[in-house]
């Protein structure tokens, strides 16, 4: 990999810092966790974090991309429930509002907080690899951002078990008048060039 475009440069740039910001945020957090689940969580994720961003930093440097790796997809870090099934509705939601001092932070605060970085930084990454034209680097931006979609999701199944992140739902005849609005398209035979 001898030249990078400009985007790939600028978005790979966002997505370093962004990652860096993460980890400081996910670490400032770390310490306020109390329940063991969420730490071991929290410990996983820091961790496939930090290799992730390492291997993007060497492929950045352009040093070691043969031991980087980076699209292949490992799901380090992640140990989702593939069978869970989220409790929808609303389960007598606790008034929110900031902390008044950092000793007020508890898991739910930790919990929402790893939940949202990842949210955020999946975005981040899939915008990235749809303006990389290195094959390399959207396969390494494709396979991040579906891990932290992962992660966030793990996160979230942690808080809706727990009833940090509850699910409100609309009317069943609000969902149904939503969703029944939409018909499928009919299929075209589209004529390829050279056909007759």
């Amino acid at each position: 990999m001898n030249t990078l475009g400009a985007h790939e440069v600028l978005e790979l740039h966002e997505v370093l810092s962004d990652a860096i910001h993460g980890l400081n945020t996910m670490k400032l957090y770390r310490p306020y966790a109390r329940d063991q689940q969420l730490q071991a969580m929290m410990d996983r994720h820091i961790n496939a974090l930090t290799m992730e961003y390492n291997n993007m930093v060497q492929i950045a440097n352009q040093q070691g991309a043969a031991q980087a790796i980076p699209a292949r997809r490992t799901n380090v870090g992640v140990t989702m429930n593939r069978s869970f099934q989220p409790e929808y509705g609303l389960r007598n939601p606790q008034t929110q509002a900031p902390a008044m001092s950092s000793e007020e932070i508890d898991d739910v605060d930790v919990t929402i907080c790893v939940v949202n970085c990842h949210k955020q930084t999946a975005s981040l990454k899939m915008k990235a690899a749809l303006e990389m034209a290195n094959p390399t680097l959207r396969g390494m931006m494709q396979a991040a951002a579906n891990s932290s979609a992962d992660m966030a999701y793990e996160g979230f199944q942690y808080a809706n078990h727990k009833g940090y992140y509850q699910v409100p739902t609309l009317k069943d005849t609000t969902t149904n008048t939503f969703m029944n609005s939409y018909g499928t398209a009919p299929m075209t035979q589209m004529n390829q060039p050279g056909m007759q």
